[in-house]
């Protein structure tokens, strides 16, 4: 196997992961398991991930020590958010082992299986790499994919197909996206983030731009028609763009839009003007509409006929952690999302407010790192109009120190200005308790973050 020159590996070879446990580190991990390689592997704590691993016979070490990299290795494989100064990628490189970001290794794979579909975004890339999975293995395309989040049609986060689709999430954080070899390739949106890489919008939108450049002329690119970077983005391709959207300025477009109950959408679906049908969704929003266009418009692409396309489409229930229905105990019902960014934020609740009327919806927002947290203070400070109440925790650190200079109490000051009910409560274990005494029948309760924050909900359902 070898990606622009640089990775060759054949099947016996012994991989090390450092950061099994990661969304996209743990699916590539099994993937090359199943596909007769020998995997080691570390991480800083157990997880469901690592756990699932251990039961496939990986030896997994908790915690990351110099001497767990030895001298029998092949080749070590890393996240970026482990570090640079990660001690066993400190030995890995004083050893002179072969070493490669995971997005090489999904890269050198895309490449050596001949059509490489990749979802990039903002928001919206787990949820659309899923549908596109569902697509295609319902389809008979018997893809490989490796997706950000659990699907239940896949039983986790990765699949080992036979054909050469393969199907990733493509991630933006420190460009790792541009390792990727894609034939098709799927932006959902553009927005300013990861400001710990990328020090401008401006950024943002030339990397993209780079990614762009990477599906060849033969290939296709889809992209959503209204976002406010599109004129710029398309300069950049050099295949043929599709685009999806609400409006007839779309190739693909939705009209007549619609919440089901009890918590779906549903909307006309044409394409350049001809009517092919309903797409009806289990889950909400109408930025999941524009996500299932997006794997429409790749499904179509590869040959699934549309009428299939929407078939399957009725029986996606979501992916784990995006918009997920926790449970319900004593009247109050507990969702769980993923949305870390402001324009994230507002969608999710926007999509709460059309489609529940019960009662109070109550938001518990835990911010994800603090160089995020900083850089779009403003914008975060206005994203929860549509919560009733709004519960903060503390932010979530990740792979940052903290630098002393924002937290999750400077939030909640910041955005009293715009909302009437801002309490900050910080630990999670005492946001579960104010969850008992306060909420009431007819409730919802949205945990929401990149973080643990999740542990709430379940606390609360488990506690009542």
């Amino acid at each position: 196997m070898a990606e622009k020159g640089r990775i060759n590996l054949k099947p016996g070879d012994h991989l090390y992961f450092i950061g099994i446990g990661g969304a996209r580190l743990s699916a590539l991990a099994k993937i090359m398991l199943e596909s007769g390689y020998k995997v080691t592997g570390s991480d800083r704590t157990a997880g469901h991930n690592t756990l699932e691993l251990e039961a496939k016979g990986v030896k997994i070490f908790y915690g990351h020590k110099a001497d767990q990299i030895t001298d029998d290795l092949d080749a070590v494989i890393y996240t970026n958010a482990v570090g640079e100064e990660n001690p066993e990628l400190v030995a890995a490189k004083a050893k002179g082992l072969p070493l490669y970001e995971g997005a090489e290794l999904l890269g050198a794979i895309m490449k050596e299986k001949g059509m490489g579909i990749a979802v990039a975004g903002t928001h919206g890339k787990t949820t659309t790499t899923a549908m596109i999975a569902l697509l295609l293995i319902k389809g008979g395309k018997d893809p490989t994919v490796e997706v950000g989040g659990e699907m239940k049609e896949l039983l986790g986060n990765h699949r080992t197909g036979k054909s050469p689709y393969f199907v990733v999430e493509a991630c933006e954080f420190r460009r790792s996206f541009l390792y990727l070899s894609p034939r098709i390739a799927v932006i959902t949106n553009v927005d300013w983030d990861h400001p710990d890489c990328f020090p401008t919008a401006g950024a943002v939108v030339e990397s993209f731009q780079e990614f762009i450049r990477l599906v060849p002329p033969d290939g296709k690119l889809v992209f959503w028609q209204d976002d406010p970077h599109l004129t710029q983005l398309l300069t950049a391709a050099q295949a043929p763009v599709t685009t999806f959207g609400l409006t007839s300025a779309a190739d693909w477009y939705c009209t007549e839009i619609e919440a089901t109950a009890p918590l779906g959408v549903k909307g006309k679906l044409h394409r350049n003007g001809v009517y092919l049908g309903e797409l009806i969704l289990q889950v909400p929003g109408e930025h999941n509409l524009r996500n299932a266009m997006a794997a429409l418009a790749v499904a179509t692409e590869i040959g699934i006929p549309v009428a299939d396309g929407l078939n399957y489409l009725k029986t996606f229930t979501g992916v784990r952690r995006r918009f997920e229905i926790k449970g319900e105990v004593g009247g109050v019902v507990v969702i769980d999302d993923y949305a870390h960014h402001p324009v994230a934020i507002r969608n999710t609740l926007a999509t709460v407010k059309k489609q529940y009327s019960a009662g109070r919806v109550w938001c518990v927002f835990q911010p994800h790192l603090y160089s995020r947290t900083k850089h779009l203070f403003h914008d975060f400070a206005q994203a929860f109009t549509d919560a009733d109440i709004l519960v903060l925790a503390d932010i979530y650190a990740a792979r940052e120190a903290d630098p002393g200079d924002i937290s999750s109490r400077h939030l909640a000051e910041e955005t009293r200005k715009y909302h009437p009910d801002v309490r900050y409560i910080g630990d999670l274990a005492a946001i579960k308790e104010h969850l008992i005494v306060q909420t009431r029948p007819g409730d919802l309760v949205l945990t929401m973050g990149a973080g643990d924050v999740f542990k709430v909900g379940e606390a609360f359902l488990g506690a009542r």
